[in-house]
């Protein structure tokens, strides 16, 4: 029995709107193009997407187009895709909804595996050719197991999934596992879906590979854990982990030998380009004449040594102290202006750095060393302090950060789509909803009881 070599991808986020569509949602599709031509070329035996292969649960016919466009030569290649969801690939944790994955799923495009849970645990079942569902299949000497997305219950749902792989082990069948898993070791704290490195350990004596989802940075941990990162920028501050290589994991397993992972390395995934810039206004912030005109032009000058071109992005951030009582500092029109100039395809302003310059409250924040961002975040946590939310009064620290970047996102214009993503990924809802879900459960139960008393 020979090495088998996976191709393994996740977060391609097809159908993605950026900057209110300034960027096209093509440089998905390409990515995703990029990855099933390194795929065939490699003549690798299968290709695996670790969940969010699209950007949301409601796509345009386009987006759909674009999906199917890209995987049919997989298919005419012979080269099958094993695939999970992600939380982006679904309107709810646990709905019974269909899905475009399954649509994929179901015209034979990818084998879409889950592992539903019930009150006992997880339901894990082989694979079935001819219902196309199941939550593990054999392949070449090796079990693929899909957990998919499991939410806030990440570290709970997944110690459950390793009770059954570890009872496989024990009898030595399979002779190699990989198990894929949307999820994120050292992810942001306010997101959904996050536990720490340590809590992997207990996934390592029962899988062989471990191909994760979810966080966009790419993630090597102990040579078998490993996410590639988002192929393309799904948000320019993604830009941040250029340099590195990132977008598709190159794996190879030998099911015969005693360590069957013989190589797992992630590979650059060409993207659109992405200057970054910081600009401290600090040097125009109080002048009344002309400060504006400055401020762009300086920006222009740095942008065009940096070497900016019609096709790139740019990431401007702003920091500094400036008096708004004498200047107007409209970042739309800034962003308007830089990209016309240029000319650049789009420009994200980000002034959440700035800090007001207003005379002797000025003063007295600097003399406080405090930014307006801890004066605001302060601000809030009084008020929800002095009015608590019913079942948060534990939680007014994460609920202050939260409400701050709703807060931010609207004054930095952010799109209806990323704020409800937001919602969607803060671990403050998914409490709320398991809240919910566990009350329901507890009634069901309870009527259960009284209906057999």
């Amino acid at each position: 029995m020979s090495k088998v070599k996976f191709i393994h991808c996740s977060d391609i986020h097809l159908g993605r709107q950026r900057l209110d569509g300034k960027l096209p949602d093509t440089d998905f599709a390409r990515a995703l193009n990029f990855i099933v031509r390194y795929t065939i070329e490699q003549k690798a035996d299968a290709l695996l997407i670790a969940g969010d292969l699209f950007d949301s649960p409601n796509i345009q016919p386009p987006v759909l187009q674009q999906a199917t466009a890209c995987l049919m030569p997989l298919q005419q290649a012979g080269i099958p895709v094993f695939a999970i969801e992600g939380n982006h690939d679904r309107a709810t944790l646990t709905g019974e909804s269909p899905t475009w994955v399954k649509y994929l799923n179901d015209i034979g495009l990818l084998h879409l595996l889950t592992i539903p849970f019930t009150s006992r645990g997880p339901v894990i079942t082989p694979w079935d050719e001819t219902r196309r569902c199941g939550s593990y299949i054999d392949f070449k000497g090796i079990r693929l197991v899909g957990a998919g997305y499991l939410g806030a219950g990440t570290v709970k749902r997944a110690r459950l999934i390793a009770e059954v792989l570890s009872g496989w082990r024990q009898t030595a069948e399979p002779a190699a596992l990989v198990m894929l898993l949307h999820a994120g070791p050292d992810y942001i704290v306010q997101e959904g879906g996050g536990f720490s490195r340590e809590n992997l350990e207990f996934l390592h004596g029962c899988v062989d590979y471990l191909a994760l989802g979810h966080i966009h940075k790419p993630m090597h941990h102990g040579g078998w854990a490993v996410n590639p990162g988002s192929p393309e920028h799904v948000r320019l501050e993604e830009s941040r982990y250029d340099g590195r290589p990132r977008g598709l994991a190159v794996v190879e397993i030998d099911p015969a030998h005693t360590v069957p992972l013989r190589r797992a390395e992630i590979i650059e995934v060409p993207k659109r380009r992405v200057l970054n810039l910081r600009y401290d206004c600090s040097p125009h912030g109080n002048k009344t004449k002309r400060a504006m005109e400055a401020i762009q032009s300086d920006i222009i000058n740095n942008l065009r040594s940096l070497g900016a071109l019609p096709e790139d992005a740019v990431r401007l951030e702003l920091t500094g102290s400036v008096n708004l009582g004498r200047i107007r500092l409209d970042t739309e029109a800034l962003a308007a202006y830089l990209q016309e100039s240029l000319p650049v395809m789009a420009v994200e302003v980000i002034s959440g750095g700035l800090q007001p310059a207003l005379g002797e409250a000025a003063a007295a924040v600097k003399q406080a060393g405090s930014t307006r961002e801890e004066l605001e975040l302060s601000a809030i946590h009084e008020v929800l302090r002095q009015n608590p939310l019913p079942g948060l009064e534990q939680q007014t620290e994460l609920l202050a950060g939260l409400l701050y970047r709703l807060k931010e996102d609207v004054r930095n214009q952010v799109s209806a789509q990323e704020i409800r993503e937001r919602l969607h990924n803060h671990p403050l809802v998914e409490q709320l909803l398991a809240a919910i879900v566990d009350e329901k459960q507890a009634k069901f139960v309870a009527a259960a009881k009284d209906g057999e008393g």
